[in-house]
């Protein structure tokens, strides 16, 4: 296969990825108003994920880290999916899947912020720094609309869900300046393993009448959310993220909202503000700022 091809190639796989992942966000939704309590919710689905991507893992040969490397996966675990888990999960009781995905987006905003006291070299440029002002606008109008404007039922669920975006942002940072060739099959297993050990032990104490009925709206949820956006979409990241480097890889970033408001909208029915496209709109001016050319690392 020429270069060319297999560049269109890759693009298309990108945006496959970003659509499956997108489509999470309104999934946990539809879960949760199903009747699934959001930390029971996301424990469960885990907990089986957990087991299915280091199955897979096992199934097609991939090298088992040593213990140092599946230990410090597990240390990350907590960050990237643990705590992101929780502050996602419990935003979505209040928050649209839609309203949920664009705040996320926020994500590479933050790691670029979060990377710059940790991380040796980073450099932002004045285009970056402006980038990191716009997208941050596009939060603000999003937590805070104008009068007639509602986008969630309470402000706590949209800040949870940043504070899910800047959990895992600080996570990834430590995660390049620990590990820079980045994660496997077998280390995301273990990181999900530990997120569901965590988020047992706060199950009581933040959710002490918790609820994971059996039926079948929450079983196609949890079902959806395990296969697809875990296990195939990190199967997909992960094969594209060695072949076209982390800079192209985020192109995830401007799919993810795109199918989030898509399913959330034409096929479960939630509710729709064009204001949200204005914080989307927002974000994305940020985002390509800071990731086209605003970010540079010095000698």
């Amino acid at each position: 296969m020429d270069p060319a091809s297999t560049e269109r190639r890759n693009l298309l796989l990108l945006v496959v990825v970003g659509l499956i992942w997108g489509s999470a966000y309104p999934v946990i939704r539809f879960g949760i108003l199903a009747g699934a309590t959001p930390i029971a919710f996301a424990a469960a689905r885990y907990a089986i994920a957990a087991v299915a991507m280091a199955s897979l893992a096992a199934l097609t040969g991939i090298p088992r880290p040593n213990a140092r490397s599946l230990g410090l996966s597990a240390v990350l675990g907590l960050p990237i999916v643990g705590v992101y888990g929780l502050l996602l999960y419990i935003g979505e009781q209040s928050t649209s899947g839609g309203l949920s995905s664009i705040l996320i987006g926020v994500a590479p905003l933050l790691t670029v912020l979060f990377a710059l006291p940790v991380l040796p070299g980073e450099k932002l440029s004045r285009a970056a720094f402006l980038g990191l002002l716009v997208g941050f606008v596009g939060v603000f109008v999003l937590v805070f609309p104008p009068a007639g404007v509602v986008l969630a039922t309470t402000v706590w669920g949209p800040v949870a869900v940043i504070g899910a975006a800047a959990s895992f942002a600080l996570g990834s940072v430590f995660l390049r300046a620990k590990r820079p060739e980045g994660e496997t099959l077998w280390g995301v297993s273990v990181q999900f393993g530990i997120a569901t050990a965590f988020l047992l032990v706060v199950l009581p104490f933040v959710e002490p009448h918790s609820s994971l009925p059996l039926s079948s709206h929450v079983l196609g949820a949890l079902a959806y959310l395990v296969l697809l956006p875990s296990v195939i979409g990190y199967a997909l990241y992960f094969a594209l993220h060695h072949r076209v480097g982390p800079g192209r890889a985020n192109v995830v970033a401007y799919v993810n909202p795109v199918a989030a408001l898509a399913v959330g909208t034409l096929l479960l029915g939630e509710p729709f503000e064009w204001w949200e496209l204005a914080g989307f709109g927002l974000i994305v001016v940020g985002l390509t700022l800071v990731s086209g050319f605003g970010r540079k690392r010095s000698a």
